[in-house]
């Protein structure tokens, strides 16, 4: 058989798996893709707005009316504060006790500055003010794209300046939960970033992009495979930023200020073991690491408030 025949052979069978095959799939898959990418990673009309980023779980609406309570009882050392970052608007609040001293919470995906004071108590018990923001494309601030810790860590930069210069705070600890990490890592490794950045706490910062939203794909109940390299690929092109490369296990090694790492020991997004892995990695020569017994991801305070302040805590105290 001439050797163009077994070639028209090959390319022929190949077509043919593709039309019975693959091109179904896709037919299937991308609608699939694009809805995950407009409702996760770009900002809609109503989406990430200030309030409870879902009310259905009993459990988080009540962390967020706990949070809601701190607020109203503190709005006497509330200043609302802003920031330009690389062209957008940033606004959060800041509550001052008088320290010299405070710590920046950047929370995860879809949450804002409401969100981090549920944590505010455990922060101010052991001597730091609180700064709550919300994160570019998130509540008061401007922006129409996350950018997975890319430009959000290049904003925690301007947060830091704002509490230096405006307030006279000299030492500034960054508080990461969940992708709130990986911005961290990109302000604690940044040429820029302000010798008075002097600890950082991950709380359930994943070791992975890749990994840890295949399991929220999973968990959501969509087909993981092609849906996710979609989406990766939506990110990368749309959003500016390669979710291969800017992940928290690539970051971690150039990390220097002491370091504390809390896992939850029901946490299926964040494992465990994998926030062990980080923990290894980590270039801080002070570092620790606490797995919260009982806790579930992004609720290690709420779920075990007697091993949370045992962590952070000492830890914190021990910057001072």
């Amino acid at each position: 058989m001439p050797i163009w025949a077994i070639i028209l052979i090959v390319v022929g069978a190949l077509l043919v798996v593709f039309l019975l095959g693959i091109l179904p799939m896709l037919l299937v898959t991308m609608p699939i893709a694009e809805k995950l990418y407009r409702l996760q990673w770009t900002r809609g009309e109503h989406a990430f707005e200030r309030g409870c980023s879902d009310a259905s779980f009993d459990y988080h609406l009540d962390m967020f009316n706990k949070g809601m309570e701190w607020r109203e009882a503190n709005l006497g050392r509330k200043h609302d504060v802003e920031v330009l970052s690389e062209g957008i608007k940033l606004v959060g609040e800041y509550f001052d006790f008088g320290f010299d001293r405070a710590i920046i919470l950047m929370p995860g995906r879809t949450e804002t500055c409401y969100y981090a004071c549920y944590y505010a108590p455990t922060f101010v018990e052991a001597g730091y003010n609180v700064l709550t923001i919300d994160p570019r494309a998130h509540g008061l601030s401007e922006g129409k794209i996350l950018t997975l810790g890319k430009l959000e860590g290049l904003d925690l930069i301007k947060w830091g300046e704002l509490l230096h210069e405006k307030y006279g705070v000299n030492h500034i600890v960054l508080y990461g939960l969940c992708g709130g990490g990986t911005a961290s890592c990109v302000a604690l490794t940044s040429p820029n970033c302000p010798p008075y950045f002097e600890g950082f706490i991950s709380d359930g910062m994943f070791y992975s992009f890749f990994n840890v939203y295949r399991r929220h794909i999973i968990d959501e109940k969509h087909p993981v495979y092609p849906v996710i390299w979609e989406v990766l690929g939506k990110i990368k092109h749309r959003n500016g930023v390669n979710p291969y490369k800017l992940t928290p296990k690539n970051i971690i090694g150039k990390v220097s200020v002491p370091t504390l790492f809390l896992a939850g020991e029901y946490d299926k997004f964040a494992v465990p073991s994998e926030t062990q892995k980080l923990y290894e990695l980590c270039g801080a020569k002070k570092k620790e690491i606490y797995v919260i017994r009982h806790a579930r991801h992004s609720h290690l305070r709420y779920d075990n408030l007697e091993d949370y302040d045992k962590a952070v805590i000492p830890f914190l105290r021990s910057l001072l």
